[in-house]
């Protein structure tokens, strides 16, 4: 069930329609009632979920953003054995994940049949949908986040998959849950930094613990040179698609992946902002972190000192290249 498609039709309903409620009941196959609505004559979309009022904490806080909002209501024709929640759009300009969001609760309320149960679910997703638009713009990566992105899995395709198991390989993608390093393996890590600028080519380290290989064993800083085009090479949406589908028969690994591109912030619904931006890799280098390697780290630091960012030049890492072979044999635990 298309949840845009109900709204769509809702809205373009603007003659004779006094102010109030457009609806239209959806899942009849569940023991409590779950609307689609939208008031007029502002086009606010909501979804509307009616319960027994006994079942409900008036104690609650649910939660909201920037982009929603929970209000526990009493409809006039209740009694009162019942109490009614709305979920409302409250910024038209996140109109587009606002319907994924609901889109992902029905789809998730279709599977529960009992109110109790419905209630925790409901709940519990827009608990997730609050942590994603506390870390992510609601309209979509920016433009060094998406290249960013791009960078993380042409390494997952090219160098991860062949050497390790999906699942295993995607628990090692730790980028997505904000680590010091993009991914972690057993005894080295690997820290994936893209660039699109010309000559002269700094890299950008976030913190004196980012290079810092005290506890981790060897460090390995990626660099991708990209070429940006319009309309050439590989886009964002592309190597999403062709990482997809070398995992579509791990059911695990389908899962493992849907949830770090939910938490670096990736949706399917915001794909048209991706789809005319295309990159083809100039070069791309692959350097061991060594003890004289230009870095800052914790060691480093007078005490009081701390969240450093810097640069670092690309050129003057070349002297600390490996290749990629050497790369395969440290994540695949072989060296």
């Amino acid at each position: 069930m298309k949840i845009e498609n109900i709204w769509a039709e809702f809205e373009e309903k603007n003659e004779n329609v006094v102010p109030g409620y457009l609806i239209r009941r959806i899942l009849p196959e569940v023991n409590y009632d779950v609307y689609i609505a939208i008031e007029k004559p502002l086009n606010t979309r909501l979804l509307i979920l009616r319960f027994k009022s006994t079942l409900l904490d008036r104690k609650t806080l649910y939660p909201s953003s920037r982009s929603f909002i929970v209000n526990r209501i009493a409809l006039q024709q209740d009694s009162e054995e019942y109490s009614t929640l709305q979920l409302v759009l409250t910024n038209t300009r996140h109109k587009d994940i606002f319907t994924t969001l609901v889109q992902d609760i029905v789809d998730a309320l279709a599977l529960v049949s009992e109110e109790r149960a419905a209630i925790s679910e409901f709940i519990t997703r827009l608990k997730r949908w609050q942590t994603f638009l506390e870390k992510n713009n609601p309209e979509g990566l920016s433009e060094i986040a998406q290249q960013g992105l791009y960078g993380e899995l042409w390494f997952l395709r090219q160098v991860v998959f062949p050497n390790l198991e999906y699942v295993r390989g995607l628990r090692c993608w730790t980028g997505p849950k904000a680590t010091q390093q993009d991914f972690q393996f057993s005894g080295c890590a690997v820290e994936v930094k893209t660039t699109s600028s010309k000559q002269h080519q700094t890299l950008s380290i976030s913190s004196e613990r980012q290079l810092d290989d005290t506890g981790i064993g060897t460090i390995v800083l990626l660099h991708l040179s990209l070429d940006v085009r319009q309309g050439q090479g590989e886009t964002l949406p592309e190597i999403v698609s062709s990482v997809r589908s070398l995992i579509s028969n791990d059911a695990i690994a389908k899962d493992e992946l849907e949830n770090l591109l939910f938490e670096v912030g990736y949706l399917d619904s915001q794909i048209s902002r991706y789809e005319d931006i295309g990159y083809i890799i100039r070069e791309n280098n692959y350097f061991k972190v060594r003890e004289d390697f230009p870095r800052i780290i914790e060691s480093d630091l007078r005490n009081g000192i701390g969240d450093v960012r810097y640069t670092i030049s690309v050129s003057e890492c070349k002297r600390f290249a490996i290749n990629e072979l050497d790369v395969m044999s440290l994540i695949g635990g072989r060296s």
